[in-house]
């Protein structure tokens, strides 16, 4: 089969599950086929493979080439489940690097990005509550963004939500100061502005009071950053991992980690685990 047969069959079989990664995907294994000039995929050795990483690792830094190299494995082992290939995916091998440390939002940091807003404004209101809510519930972004006012109770403190990853139901819960002093007050507001399911939106009448996009809660993050005299760029995601390591503080075992951050995997959840700096420093002055 011409691997770019193969690869449109791959990316509509990868649709189904995860539309995101097989957008992602199209430009990886695009590239691969460009290199092998549309060659028959039967005619694809692992030699092959290693050459063309050779090729990106001159054009391309090691954390990009890695996840080349993910996506490779991935496309690899379905061919071979459908019989039209016989490259090994597991000697498509990632390139060593040091990886960037994955830290999260300290308490000291929340409190002073919290502190810059106003209650009392509109606006900052919502800000307030994202913030508040991604740090009591470490979810991700996207979820965030999908919330629906019907979700939220006026008397209870959880919700379920189905989760981005695998679309299973899960359940998440904040603490009930947050619910009383915060949400509910946005939810109030929320409601009298229109009848819209949309838990979050745009405040600008120019753009429709529309839901509001991952994109723009980065921006929000990063400016109560700044504006809070936080020099790290801070992130959304950085909330997950804040959330992850106040759990493990508290004695949450690895499964607790992986159902609460709505994880498919607990290697996934290993991830948001490493220890950073101050984490380090504690255990190895236990020893000396």
């Amino acid at each position: 089969m011409p691997i770019t047969k193969a690869i449109n069959n791959y990316l509509d079989w990868k649709l189904i599950r995860s539309p995101k990664a097989a957008v992602t995907y199209k430009y990886h294994l695009h590239r691969l086929a460009d290199y092998c000039d549309d060659k028959d995929t039967r005619n694809i050795s692992n030699e092959d493979i290693v050459r063309f990483n050779h090729m990106l690792s001159k054009k391309f830094n090691p954390p990009g080439v890695a996840y080349s190299c993910r996506v490779l494995k991935n496309f690899f082992r379905y061919l071979n489940s459908v019989q039209e290939s016989t490259v090994n995916p597991f000697l498509i091998q990632e390139p060593k690097y040091a990886k960037k440390q994955r830290i999260g939002v300290t308490d000291e940091e929340f409190k002073a990005m919290c502190s810059v807003l106003n209650p009392w404004e509109l606006t900052d209101l919502q800000k307030l509550t994202v913030l508040q809510f991604l740090y009591n519930t470490g979810v991700r972004v996207s979820e965030l963004c999908d919330l629906n006012v019907e979700q939220i109770s006026s008397t209870e403190n959880f919700t379920s939500i189905e989760t981005k990853k695998n679309k299973q139901l899960r359940w998440i819960a904040w603490r009930e100061d947050f619910h009383k002093n915060t949400l509910l007050r946005w939810l109030g507001s929320r409601i009298c502005l229109n009848k819209k399911p949309n838990l979050f939106m745009a405040l600008d009448e120019k753009q429709g009071r529309e839901r509001i996009t991952p994109r723009t809660i980065e921006r929000w993050i990063r400016d109560i950053a700044q504006k809070a005299g936080i020099k790290k760029n801070v992130t959304p995601h950085m909330f997950r991992h804040a959330k992850a390591h106040r759990m493990k503080a508290d004695g949450a075992d690895l499964k607790d980690i992986q159902m609460m951050l709505g994880h498919v995997s607990p290697y996934s959840a290993l991830i948001y685990l490493n220890f950073d700096k101050n984490e380090m420093l504690a255990n190895a002055r236990k020893f000396l």
